[in-house]
């Protein structure tokens, strides 16, 4: 692909069938057309999947097959969820693998919207949580973990209403795995599968994918959906690796009743992060409560405090007992104490309360109404801009260079 224009290959007939028309989006990955099939006589959009031009691990080509093979079969199994990105069908032209999906005309990602239009109202960005929270969770209870869940994977569509951004589609399943099955595990050559800053640091650090990282994915995706920039952004991925291991992220300055919510997807604790159903019931509070303060409250929520600070009190509760580790590795960590409001796990002595709750593998999100909704992938990308970090760091090594 080195040194072509962006629509060179345009009328090419891909597969004895789909015509290219022209180029929607570009990335490190490949390209993104619009085509017409020839057969079905019909607009589709086709993910090219290229090669790189640097020298290569010999298993890359077939990898990349793979990679493309398992996103169709991913992204097929939730056909019909209403916030997944439809495919249709994975073929292999002249040994390069291409994915045809449903054509949505006029999408955009999450991360163009932002870097166009700036940082969004909290309450939109709730509400696309709730669409990609349903996604995820439709996946996880089918046993399909997404790991790569950013906003350059998030499409926005108009709907019937009107309303640019009504539609919400998770896309990409291309490094998607299910922990059971039998299917090759993918890898890259340049490591850990994902992108930094939206990576949850248990994956950083090397260890088994689980539903909880990505929830905290989607955490780092609706932070810079709101604030305009991720939480862990630096220059350069081994600063941005370092700062996920081992910093806080700074406290959300445009969030208002959302702050609470993205600090508990974001707790690096993989155990203490918050549950899909409390994820949903805080998202639900945000696209529920008008303008300003709940009823009830004098100020809207902050970001909870850091060490040194004074808790913020909480509500009276019953103490409840501990829950037992669930399969899998999650459930509380020996020496806490489960006596907090739902939604929430005591901190430890000497802290104030940290919003988390004991995260179940495959728990079931709301229940969605069966759609068949289109695609339309576009150039995958961070939105970035550095930071002083808010909190104190939290214990975690950062990658060897």
């Amino acid at each position: 692909m080195a040194g072509e224009t962006p629509d060179q290959g345009q009328n090419r007939i891909i597969s004895g069938r789909y015509r290219l028309l022209r180029t929607l989006g570009a990335g490190g990955m490949g390209r993104v057309w619009l085509a017409y099939d020839e057969e079905l006589a019909c607009e589709v959009s086709m993910k090219e999947i290229a090669l790189p031009d640097l020298p290569m691990d010999a298993t890359e080509p077939a990898q990349r097959i793979a990679r493309a093979r398992s996103e169709a079969r991913h992204a097929a199994r939730l056909r019909g969820h209403p916030h997944v990105a439809t495919v249709h069908d994975v073929v292999v032209h002249e040994g390069l693998p291409w994915i045809v999906m449903e054509y949505v005309p006029d999408a955009i990602d999450l991360h163009a919207v932002v870097r166009h239009s700036g940082p969004l109202e909290p309450r939109q960005v709730a509400r696309i949580g709730l669409a990609v929270l349903d996604a995820l969770t439709a996946g996880h209870r089918i046993g399909i973990l997404h790991r790569d869940v950013k906003p350059a994977n998030i499409l926005l569509a108009a709907d019937a209403s009107g309303d640019p951004h009504a539609r919400v589609l998770l896309t990409d399943y291309g490094i998607a795995l299910q922990p059971e099955s039998r299917e090759p595990r993918l890898t890259a050559t340049a490591g850990i599968l994902g992108t930094p800053g939206y990576l949850a640091p248990e994956r950083a650090r090397g260890e088994p994918p689980t539903p909880a990282a990505d929830l905290f994915s989607l955490g780092a995706t609706l932070y810079a959906a709101v604030e305009g920039r991720g939480p862990f952004d630096r220059h350069g991925e081994y600063a941005t690796l370092t700062a996920l291991l081992g910093e806080e992220p700074a406290p959300p300055v445009r969030a208002g009743e959302l702050a609470p919510v993205l600090h508990g997807l974001l707790i690096k604790d993989p155990v203490r992060r918050l549950s899909p159903e409390a994820v949903a019931r805080g998202l639900e509070r945000v696209v529920d409560t008008e303008s300003g303060p709940l009823p009830g409250s004098a100020t809207p929520p902050a970001w909870p405090p850091t060490s040194g600070s004074t808790p913020a009190p909480m509500p009276s509760h019953a103490p409840t007992p501990t829950p037992a580790p669930a399969p899998g590795g999650f459930g509380p960590p020996p020496g806490y104490v489960a006596s907090a409001p739902p939604g929430y796990v005591a901190a430890a002595p000497g802290g104030g309360p940290t919003p988390g709750a004991p995260h179940t593998p495959g728990t079931p999100g709301a229940h969605h109404t069966p759609g068949t909704p289109g695609a339309h992938p576009t150039t995958p990308g961070a939105p970035g801009a550095q930071h002083t970090p808010g909190g104190p760091p939290t214990p975690g090594a950062p990658p060897t260079p």
